[in-house]
């Protein structure tokens, strides 16, 4: 029922995922040019002598070796490209060695600005939640804008202690399938590739399944933020199996589809899947919490779900339950 009715509350306010669409190119638009303001002029002796070595070609040329060997998958010892990707990453490493400088300041420009956009993409997030607690708790219409200026201090705060957990839980992700991927591509390259992106999937579905009830207990019952995480831990200690698993289908469904449409409009399509994604998602957090807490609330604007009966029951016709 908590799937279905994620579903129908996110086609109930499509419009949300048109809004996000929307605030996220405009915040795309933004940071991208700040940053090419500041990236370009700093590295633009390292990315010139880098162009000079032809090393998206090597690299093209490595892949497509991995996979149309007429005698299968090489191994790396086996592989001609292979030598030749090893002495481009020796160059590049010398080139990087003689714009050290110039390359750290660009790190941290954009360690900064990756930092800033995730507090806006969360703050969006919030708006996007608390939009949807209105309709479920009340059938209540709040426009995007007005309700991101009205909850700007509350949601900011919230988003600087989610984004401070965030880095830490991907550093681990990182760690992790990386360091699983190469050490399992020392067996097979395509089994390391795999395993890489399968670990990172499921870290990640890992980490929202214990987070998920966070930013609900912070909206809908109106608490602190330490408050609403101890919230969240106990729900996340009762629920965490049933959410892990919806979140390892969300993410990859939304990896495969991503990929296809992402082909098939240039890269265009890939925002429309991730503003999808997220507004899904954040329903599915809600209407999670809200049978957690045994609260009533809207699955459309002509039914009303009791968490605390069961099947059919759960559902009341507007108008029979106003009887």
């Amino acid at each position: 029922m908590i799937i279905k009715d994620a579903f129908s509350i996110t086609t109930s306010k499509f419009s949300l995922v048109y809004q996000v669409i929307l605030v996220l190119l405009i915040a795309m638009l933004f940071f991208g040019i700040i940053g090419y303001a500041i990236l370009a002029p700093t590295l633009n002796g390292y990315v010139n002598d880098l162009k000079g070595l032809g090393a998206g070609k090597v690299l093209k040329d490595y892949i497509k070796s991995i996979f149309m060997s007429g005698d299968g998958i090489q191994q790396a010892g086996e592989n001609a490209h292979y030598q030749a990707l090893v002495d481009t990453v020796k160059d590049i490493g010398v080139i990087t060695k003689n714009h050290v400088g110039s390359i750290w300041g660009g790190i941290i420009a954009i360690i900064i600005l990756t930092l800033l956009f995730s507090v806006f993409y969360n703050i969006c997030l919030y708006t996007v939640t608390d939009t949807l607690h209105a309709f479920m708790s009340s059938d209540s219409e709040y426009g995007f804008l007005s309700n991101l200026i009205a909850n700007i201090k509350k949601s900011f705060k919230f988003s600087l202690a989610y984004v401070g957990m965030f880095i830490v839980s991907m550093i681990i992700v990182v760690g992790l399938s990386l360091g699983l991927g190469f050490l399992l591509s020392a067996l097979n390259n395509f089994l390391g590739i795999v395993v890489a992106y399968i670990t990172a999937l499921l870290l990640i579905s890992i980490q929202r399944a214990l987070f998920a009830g966070w930013m609900p207990a912070y909206i809908v019952s109106d608490l602190t933020i330490k408050e609403s995480l101890a919230v969240n831990f106990k729900k996340a200690g009762e629920r965490f199996k049933d959410q892990l698993g919806v979140y390892f289908v969300l993410y990859l469904s939304t990896l495969i589809l991503g990929i296809i449409v992402g082909i098939c409009t240039l890269g265009f399509g890939i925002i429309i899947v991730w503003s999808l994604c997220a507004v899904l998602s954040q329903a599915h957090d809600m209407v999670d919490y809200y049978h957690y807490k045994g609260k009533k609330y809207y699955r459309d604007q002509q039914h009303v779900v009791d968490p605390t009966k069961k099947y059919k029951e759960a559902v009341l016709e507007i108008g029979l339950e106003e009887k």
